[in-house]
């Protein structure tokens, strides 16, 4: 991963700074299955700004760029009704969208030109793939923290028929995507793959930061030490349990948040996020129960992956959240204003009543002895008659 920004770096207290290995120039594909055509468009919604998006700057959003297809919702939903086969399966996945980016400090290091050129790179990767008249929409972000660009295609296989299973119908098609990715479009602009089932295991908060950076397929469980001659050395079996439970925690919390955080509708979720974070806490708590059993740990990880399978989008949550926080900042900070301004308001009406009473005191006694100096005069004109 690229080296983060200052205020990127204080958004993962939480988790702990993630590794140094970890900090290169990753290239970064993931793909969501779409399965209804509400799910579609509520997703298109959101990448046409249709609706309430936290995460974006309305003030940037001029500058994201259609590259494919309609520039609204309702029009791409139309293109994929055109595009559709008269029969279509009851579970048939309708779309498969795309998201394309990098790591975040790679993306701010380069230059307009050369984004557009990632960005068009990976686009005629796509169209390779899918097919150019498969492709509906292609939209790059600028409004957000990190630029990035969202397809959206419908998954068509050779005999025009719904077929998602073609393209990423299994794990194993989907580390073969991500590993093609980087060495066809990735490596011509300083992007590598991430790790391929790659685990740290001196610390909990490498391996959690590793699996939200690269989910793997499967969690491939340590063996138990088996020890030296003799049987020396040999891990006990509490310990084998204490090393079990933690790498399958770091999986679950790993994968977990990027389930989370690959909802195309966390923005309008953000008062939920403390409800789902406590769930997971108690998934995890379960979890550490399950892993008890030992050995039987591996069948229940390939279920619990199973339940939990999901690509997400770590950044943008975290960008929602402090998004988030700093909308409410402002808010305090205007509301403060507009007391204070209501103050000043008051004070100088107070002055003001102050001195309009000044003056209608200083007219009133003017005029009383107007009254008395006008009275001593017919009084001394009388005492002359």
């Amino acid at each position: 991963m690229g080296q983060l920004v200052p205020d990127l770096e204080l958004k993962f207290k939480r988790y702990g700074r993630p590794p140094r290995d970890l900090e290169r120039a990753f290239a970064i594909i993931r793909v969501a299955k779409i399965k209804t055509l509400g799910n579609m468009g509520a997703s298109l919604q959101h990448t046409f700004r249709e609706r309430d998006t936290p995460n974006a700057d309305l003030e940037r959003t001029p500058e994201n760029t259609v590259l494919v297809g309609p520039d609204n919702a309702d029009a791409v939903l139309d293109a994929w009704r055109s595009r559709a086969p008269e029969k279509i399966r009851k579970n048939a996945v309708h779309g498969l969208e795309y998201f394309i980016g990098a790591s975040p400090g790679k993306m701010h290091a380069m230059t307009r030109k050369q984004q557009d050129a990632y960005f068009a790179d990976a686009l005629a990767w796509l169209e390779r793939r899918h097919g150019v008249e498969n492709i509906l929409s292609a939209v790059v972000h600028r409004d957000e923290t990190t630029p990035h660009m969202t397809v959206m295609t419908i998954p068509l296989d050779a005999r025009g028929k719904l077929n998602a299973r073609s393209f990423v119908g299994s794990r194993k098609q989907l580390s073969e995507l991500q590993t093609e990715f980087a060495a066809e479009v990735g490596h011509h602009h300083e992007l590598e793959r991430g790790m391929i089932h790659s685990y740290a295991t001196h610390e909990r908060v490498r391996q959690v930061y590793g699996y939200m950076q690269d989910m793997p397929m499967t969690v491939e469980l340590p063996e138990r030490a088996p020890g030296g001659l003799l049987g020396l050395k040999r891990e006990k079996e509490h310990e084998y349990r204490e090393r079990l439970s933690r790498e399958l925690s770091a999986a679950l919390t790993g994968i977990v948040l990027r389930h989370d955080i690959d909802s195309r509708n966390a923005a309008d979720e953000i008062a939920g996020l403390t409800r789902r974070l406590e769930a997971t806490e108690q998934n995890l708590r379960e979890a550490h129960e399950v892993v008890a059993i030992g050995e039987k740990a591996r069948l229940t990880a390939d279920r619990i992956l199973t339940a939990y399978e999901a690509t997400g989008r770590m950044q943008e949550l975290v960008d929602t959240v402090y998004d988030y926080e700093q909308a409410q900042r402002a808010e305090h900070e205007r509301q403060q204003a507009e007391i204070e301004a209501e103050r000043q308001r008051q004070h100088h009406e107070r002055v003001r009543q102050q001195e309009l009473d000044h003056e209608r005191r200083t007219k009133t006694l003017r005029k009383e002895q107007e009254l008395k100096l006008g009275r001593r005069r017919e009084k001394d004109l009388d005492f002359d008659l």
